[in-house]
């Protein structure tokens, strides 16, 4: 059993309007299908977790000329889930199509990016694997940033904000962990487009966040 790590890239014409809107809105910092339901009456059902402006977030769904059943859950701060069932149009189809076949299981949660990407893990048969792979639709581009034997996940990484990630993602690509080190803050802060003071602060906040999650 083989796990992929997959990026789909969506480009202006076929992002789903409701990704376009969280990614274009500075009220939004994190956008995660965490769960779905593939049903069989034509419609998805998913349950998204969304940080960020809620009110906005509702009214935007309002909108939508797709048919869909929204339920967004109250609360006192800027987390919130939704849950949404929707006739999922024919770019939808296919990415189904592609990722439910055979052995493939997608690992939750998809990390829906503010680049208009969607990022994922994928388990099963190398050659299932292969054959997604092949179907996804021309129009996205497809990176498999991990290939790798499957060692289950790790729901500490799900503390980490967005761009707490992005900063630990970036600092080992350039290799900031590496043992001599390899890039200096300075080079992780070029890279996220930040003051490297606050690259640093990222970086500080991933590793406190990991760190105490820790059975020692």
């Amino acid at each position: 059993m083989k796990s992929v790590r997959l990026t789909l890239q969506h480009g202006p014409e076929n992002v789903h309007p409701m990704h376009r809107f969280v990614a274009e809105h500075d009220a939004f910092t994190r956008y995660w299908l965490v769960n779905w339901n593939h049903a069989h009456d034509g419609y998805n059902v998913m349950l998204f977790h969304v940080r960020g402006d809620r009110e906005a977030y509702r009214e935007r769904l309002l909108e939508l000329e797709n048919p869909t059943t929204i339920d967004v859950t109250d609360g006192d701060d800027d987390a919130f889930y939704v849950y949404v069932r929707e006739e999922p149009g024919e770019l939808g189809e296919q990415l189904v199509s592609a990722f439910a076949r055979g052995s493939l299981v997608p690992i939750p949660p998809l990390e829906y990016r503010m680049d208009w990407s969607v990022r994922f893990g994928l388990v099963g048969d190398p050659a299932d694997i292969q054959a997604a792979l092949e179907t996804v639709p021309d129009e996205m581009e497809t990176t498999v940033e991990r290939v790798g034997d499957y060692r289950g996940g790790d729901r500490t990484l799900e503390a980490l904000t967005d761009r707490q990630r992005e900063a630990v993602r970036v600092a080992r690509n350039l290799g900031y962990f590496a043992v001599p080190r390899e890039a200096g803050v300075e080079a992780v802060a070029a890279e996220l487009g930040c003051a490297p003071g606050t690259a640093a602060e990222h970086l500080r906040k991933a590793e406190q966040c990991v760190m105490g999650r820790l059975e020692l």
